[in-house]
């Protein structure tokens, strides 16, 4: 018996064609056209579902509250063993994480996408959806979380990160690696995470914006977000979490008025520590109220929190988990 996968469609470069000008439009194509050149009909039952045909950087928490929803009816279905999502890549890892924090389910949930066209030369479209189908189907992927399946490489959502803005390598987990991978069809994963944390989706969400330290940063823009009333700011730190002193009193005065605010670091591994002890260190930061982000990358962080915020969650102390 064939095993059923559901596919998901969003748009995105996986489904887009060249306009006149010679420039992509995205989302132009819908799921049979794509699908019809992955050559599994014969092995898997495949269902299809065409949700968005959008570019990914005009995915909305309205879209992504839909695709969960739609993702839940699915595995109402329990003979489905998994389900493939295809979106564009400027977004993706964000929606990949967006999912992991707000379903609960052993059954693989894929995201996949392009970086070139179904009709560039060299495309990336047929080989990212094909082995993530087969991702999606396999037993061995049962308790994997919700992956992103990239250049035949099985990423979890919460590390996978674009790191090319063109390459057909276009996604990896720096410091993280692969959970897996997939060679000539055969799926080989070869580790699991071993944390799970579940949040209810909301009609609507707290504002929670981004705010990056650097070299002689001012205090502007984290005083107009103080301003704004926003319920939470992430901010990206340097190294081990510092950032400018120029920035310290505005830091101090969103967290006087109880708005959350999370460190992270612009470093591509490790995490915030309060090593130092000095003015606008992570270890001053800390002591102003700021929470510590660990390793999180500044727009997982921030997801993560303002799902935390919306669900009424103030244990603040295991954010960075």
């Amino acid at each position: 018996m064939k095993k059923k996968v559901v596919l998901i469609t969003t748009g995105g470069t996986i489904a887009s064609t060249r306009n006149d000008k010679n420039k992509l439009e995205s989302g132009k194509l819908d799921g049979e056209a794509i699908l019809a050149m992955c050559q599994l009909e014969n092995e898997l039952d495949i269902e299809l579902i065409d949700l968005y045909q959008i570019p990914s950087m005009h995915m909305t928490f309205e879209n992504l509250n839909l695709l969960n929803k739609t993702i839940t009816n699915v595995f109402n279905d329990h003979t489905v063993s998994g389900i493939v999502v295809t979106h564009g890549t400027d977004s993706l890892e964000e929606t990949a994480y967006f999912l992991e924090l707000t379903i609960n389910d052993e059954r693989p949930i894929i995201v996949t996408g392009s970086q070139k066209s179904p009709g560039d030369i060299g495309t990336d479209v047929y080989s990212n959806l094909r082995n993530s189908l087969l991702v999606a189907s396999s037993d061995e992927a049962k308790n994997i979380g919700i992956c992103v399946v990239f250049n035949e490489k099985i990423l979890h959502s919460k590390y996978v990160k674009k790191i090319h803005s063109s390459s057909i390598n276009g996604f990896g987990a720096i410091g993280y690696g692969m959970l897996g991978f997939i060679d000539n069809d055969e799926v080989v994963i070869y580790q699991k995470p071993t944390h799970k944390e579940v949040y209810e989706i909301k009609e609507s969400y707290p504002t929670v914006e981004i705010a990056f330290a650097y070299l002689g940063a001012s205090s502007l823009i984290l005083d107009a977000l103080y301003e704004a009333d926003v319920e939470g700011v992430v901010l990206v730190g340097a190294g081990r979490g510092q950032v400018a002193p120029h920035m310290m009193g505005a830091i101090e005065k969103l967290c006087r008025k109880g708005t959350k605010v999370v460190l992270t670091t612009s470093t591509e591994e490790g995490r915030v520590f309060p090593t130092y002890d000095y003015y606008s260190s992570a270890n001053n930061l800390k002591d102003t109220g700021v929470i510590m982000g660990g390793d999180f990358d500044p727009k997982k962080a921030r997801l993560k929190l303002l799902l935390m915020l919306a669900n009424g969650n103030t244990n603040f102390e295991t954010f960075m988990h």
